[in-house]
């Protein structure tokens, strides 16, 4: 319940943020509910065995929403879910899982807030270039969400890849399980198990880092939901709203400029992952939100 934060020792870096949750019991309510709602959701669904079984888990089906952009499209947009679409629109209109995004965004504003404010002008630009672009909250600026369905979730160890790299993941464990037994956040780098209770949300550079999850006990129920920004949104705005092979059709020039520039972004912004000390500077310096009202 706590926040913590696990700090890489030669840089100072932050790589992971242990946000806890709200002091508030109705918010361990709110995620009862929601877990209700996303059990609710999986049997309407009725998930096919391919949906069930795939790289990054078995026998737990998940479904992302939000705003894309990657695997070959040519321009970014809402995902489409065909069949799934009407049970994904319920569950992000539930004002409870509404509640533990709005908590998750927050919490990403507060220990991130340089790499916060700029996914928000991103997703902000893009809306105002496209206008069927919808975002899934307001005010949120999480462009994309991930529902992993379970009734026992157990993600196998992986990097997102396809992640802004510094970006935070925020993961949120649902369902109700003991803590101490299973369900464990596992970070392969950090050589750690993390005890992740229900309720809780733990803020990752899923890029970077390896991560996985323990299994639970057959009886009990873990889900999640995890929010996410796929690095191609930036990509796309920093080539003036096109692919790069779009950008190679229209001057060969601004393309090799773009792709000099692109060379060397992934370590800049590595360093632009925030230490402790700069951010406490930061919090001194400037208001910033509280995650303690939700």
């Amino acid at each position: 319940r706590t926040p913590q934060v696990i700090v890489e020792k030669n840089t100072g870096r932050i790589v992971a943020i242990l946000a806890g949750r709200p002091s508030d019991p109705s918010y361990v309510e709110s995620m009862l509910r929601a877990t209700d709602a996303i059990l609710r959701a999986r049997e309407q669904a009725d998930f096919t065995h391919d949906e069930c079984h795939h790289d990054r888990a078995d026998d737990s089906a998940a479904l992302n929403y939000g705003i894309y952009y990657g695997g070959g499209g040519e321009v970014p947009g809402n995902l489409k879910n065909g069949r799934h679409t009407e049970i994904l629109e319920a569950l992000v209109s539930n004002p409870d899982l509404s509640r533990m995004a709005s908590f998750a965004d927050a919490a990403f504003r507060l220990w991130s807030p340089d790499a916060y404010e700029s996914v928000r002008e991103v997703v902000n630009k893009l809306c105002e270039h496209d206008p069927r672009i919808v975002k899934t909250w307001d005010a949120n600026a999480y462009p994309c969400a991930a529902f992993n369905f379970g009734p026992q979730v157990r993600c196998k160890p992986h990097k997102d890849s396809g992640n802004s790299p510094k970006t935070l993941c925020a993961i949120q464990a649902f369902g109700r399980f003991d803590p101490t037994k299973g369900g464990h956040l596992y970070i392969r780098e950090l050589q750690v198990f993390i005890q992740f209770p229900a309720g809780s949300t733990i803020l990752i550079p899923s890029a970077l880092l390896t991560h996985g999850n323990t299994p639970v006990a057959p009886h009990e129920v873990r889900l999640s939901f995890t929010q996410f920004v796929p690095w191609g949104l930036f990509r796309y705005v920093d080539s003036g709203f096109c692919a790069e092979a779009g950008l190679l059709r229209k001057s060969k020039r601004l393309y090799r400029e773009k792709m000099a520039e692109r060379s060397g972004r992934w370590e800049r912004d590595l360093k632009t992952i925030p230490t402790l000390k700069r951010l406490k500077e930061g919090i001194v310096s400037r208001r910033v939100v509280s995650t303690g009202d939700f």
